[in-house]
């Protein structure tokens, strides 16, 4: 590692772009983008560090961020760390209830939200939030809360006097310290904060770096989750270590205006949005006469990304076949990646070595292996350090010093890691067969008509599918895709029937995870009726 801890690094990057007349990030003001300098981001860190110290912030204690994508995110974040806190994501989507168990969980000290909605949120389980000094909120309007502007003058009104406390707290941290939990957003049961300690975070950031480096000229968005360990730690923090600019994005529904603004060089995204733009580029490339669509390829499908872009990747879920052959024939391959929570950093395809349907070879540092039964192991120096409050939970995910991710995968001839399933969601027929419900799933949606499907057979003698579409699809469209699937595997893993339903899955509804992993008991028990009418 060049730098022990979170702390080592801010300071060095601060130093190195002080004087930069670039800024690091930019946000939303009416409708212009307004920057924040780099002395700006080292100033407001400390003082938001040291008015943690004037409050009483123990070390090890726990802040709770509650916000969307803004730049008092990584201040926070970066500020908590430094203070000798450890900084613990929300998600904005979480309910009262869902945030109230995490805050407690963690036994965080504080809680820092951005809006009137969030704030109000915390505010009607406040009761419950046993341990919370201080609620801090960027729009203020209430007496059970410090506005952040008043929390950030305190800060600077105090650092003369805790300069000596706060050194001792960034310089005393230790690599294998935690920095940050993370909270597992989970499929089933309640979510685990797992501890990441300044080592995972830097080793992570250096594996990444030689894999697709970025650098101080890129310029790229923010928009995905903090919250969630890859926009922490690919974004952020790799963010911060290359010395690159973010915008960040408050409206989901204009970021596609803004790429035309902004013209980011990197992008990094979830399968759904390449998906989306993959839709509206091949339908204006069908209206098209059939010799020019090569030359609409060559020329015009990175003017959707605004026409300087380099680099994109997807994670989080397979990319449909269908969508990365199209980008990748425009010249910009999407490159698929492969972590968890608990080991961020696995496989990665390379700009100059990719292959469709995987997600590439092991990352440097990293090592993998595929066990009998296909379940992926890792061993590397980018593991967490466990399960918060739960050695037992945090033990069985470990064998032998290696980590079990609960995926199923294999190598292919060269080296590629391909993900074939997950292990705990696999299906047991009546017959005993099993099954894995991802790996048809990821087939069914390498066509463009299929948003999302969930395929069921829980002790049933066939299997079902719940589908759900892009656009107006015949049933006999459907079917034939199904037909296609089910040609490519097993009778035992046929597809029989299937429901089209009238709405995608939804996070507000509790229904996937905020990285479109499928919550399948909620499924299963929203759409039952459904279910059983396929076995009818």
């Amino acid at each position: 590692m060049n730098y022990p801890t979170v702390y080592a690094l801010f300071g060095d990057r601060v130093k190195k772009y002080a004087a930069d007349p670039k800024d690091v990030f930019y946000f939303r003001s009416g409708e212009r983008w307004q920057g924040i300098s780099w002395q700006r981001f080292e100033d407001e860190t400390f003082d938001f560090a040291t008015a943690l110290l004037s409050y009483g912030l123990k070390r090890g204690g726990s802040v709770c961020i509650l916000m969307g994508n803004v730049p008092q995110w990584p201040i926070s974040d970066i500020g908590t760390i430094i203070a000798g806190g450890v900084g613990v994501g929300l998600y904005p989507t979480s309910s009262a209830e869902q945030i109230a168990y995490i805050i407690n969980h963690s036994d965080a000290e504080f809680v820092l939200v951005d809006s009137r909605e969030q704030l109000q949120k915390v505010l009607s389980v406040r009761d419950q939030l046993r341990k919370v000094r201080n609620v801090i909120a960027l729009e203020a309007e209430s007496a059970d809360a410090i506005s952040y502007r008043d929390f950030i003058n305190r800060g600077q009104a105090e650092r003369s006097r805790l300069a000596p406390l706060l050194k001792e707290r960034a310089e005393g941290a230790k690599p294998d310290d935690v920095a940050i939990m993370v909270y597992t957003s989970g499929t089933t049961g309640a979510p685990k904060g797992a501890c990441l300690s300044h080592r995972y975070i830097i080793n992570s950031v250096e594996s990444l770096r030689q894999t697709i480096p970025i650098y101080d000229t890129d310029v790229s968005f923010s928009y995905l989750p903090f919250c969630h360990v890859a926009e922490r730690i690919s974004g952020l923090y790799n963010r911060l270590y290359a010395g690159a600019s973010a915008y960040f994005v408050d409206d989901l529904t204009r970021l596609g205006e803004y790429m035309l603004d902004v013209k980011p060089t990197v992008f990094a995204s979830l399968p759904r949005f390449f998906e989306k733009i993959h839709a509206r580029a091949a339908a204006d490339m069908e209206r098209l006469p059939p010799d020019e669509h090569s030359r609409f390829l060559a020329t015009k499908v990175k003017d959707y990304f605004g026409g300087r872009i380099r680099v994109a990747t997807s994670g989080g879920a397979p990319l449909p076949l269908e969508v990365a052959e199209f980008f990748a024939a425009a010249g910009l391959p999407i490159l698929q990646a492969y972590g968890l929570t608990e080991n961020v950093c696995v496989a990665f395809n390379r700009p100059y070595e990719y292959k469709f349907g995987t997600v590439g070879p092991p990352m440097p540092g990293c090592e993998v292996r595929i066990a009998d039964d296909n379940e992926i192991l890792v061993r590397s120096e980018m593991m967490f350090s466990g399960y918060y409050k739960a050695p037992e939970e945090t033990a069985k995910v470990f064998s032998d010093g290696w980590l079990l991710t609960g995926d199923l995968g294999e190598f292919d001839e060269d080296g590629f890691l391909k993900i074939i399933g997950r292990k705990k969601e696999l299906i047991v027929t009546s017959t005993g067969k099993k099954v894995s419900p991802a790996l048809l799933e990821n087939m069914l949606k390498e066509h463009h008509v299929i948003s999302q499907a969930m395929v069921y057979g829980e002790g049933r003698s066939y299997l079902v599918a719940l589908i759900t579409v892009n656009a107006a699809a015949t049933r006999e469209t459907i079917q034939s895709i199904i037909d296609g699937v089910n040609r490519r595997v097993s009778s035992t893993e046929s597809i029989r029937r299937f429901a089209i339903l009238d709405r995608d899955f939804e996070i507000e509804r509790d229904e996937i995870t905020p990285t479109g992993k499928l919550k399948r008991d909620v499924i299963t028990n929203r759409f039952q009726e459904v279910i059983d009418g396929l076995y009818a």
